[in-house]
């Protein structure tokens, strides 16, 4: 396992996990994880057929420290990087917050352009660099055209391979909760 972080770096963690098992790693437990914004590339050295998958469980504030959101989402890993991924959900009004991930696994920096379908429209593209080997998180509540509260699709491009994944946590008629999906690798 290889992470990628905003803002540091962590050592890989290698294991061996016996046919037909399954194993759990709790990131928090490993050094330089706790507390931190991380992608993870899973790896089967010897070349046999695993599956990977992403569970989170939070207490999530947002803007709001007084009233926190309490919940999990769970997301299955992705193959292959691509260079364009769509996500079709996503609100940013009320008690919703929206959120893309977005990781560079390569030895190249990204250029990513995200666009944005609205009901109405579209709002202005947002685009950023990401270092070889980093990730981004974008909170679309922040983003011109975004922030009065619409319902959102994202379409992420790059001019390397990237993953995308859409994270959204919200109080919805007094029920906290998130939601998150990898993109549809186009």
């Amino acid at each position: 396992m290889t992470f990628q972080l905003e803002t540091n770096t962590a050592a890989p963690l290698s294991m061996t996990v016996p046919a037909n098992s399954r194993t759990t790693v709790h990131l928090d437990d490993l050094p330089g994880l706790d507390d931190a914004s991380v992608s993870t590339k899973v790896t089967c050295a010897n070349g046999a057929t695993i599956n990977a998958e992403r569970a989170m469980y939070f207490v999530y504030y947002g803007d709001n420290l007084a009233s926190g959101k309490s919940g999990g989402h769970d997301s299955i890993g992705t193959l292959t990087p691509s260079k364009t991924w769509y996500m079709a959900e996503g609100y940013t009004g009320g008690q919703f917050d929206t959120w893309v991930l977005v990781q560079n696994p390569t030895t190249k920096t990204a250029t990513v352009t995200m666009k944005f379908q609205l009901e109405s429209g579209t709002a202005p593209d947002h685009v950023f660099t990401l270092p070889a080997g980093g990730r981004q998180t974008v909170h679309l509540n922040e983003l011109e055209g975004l922030s009065a509260g619409v319902s959102v699709s994202t379409k992420v491009t790059s001019n390397v391979d990237v993953v995308a994944e859409r994270a959204m946590y919200f109080n919805y008629y007094g029920k906290d909760g998130g939601s998150d999906c990898v993109g549809i690798p186009f």
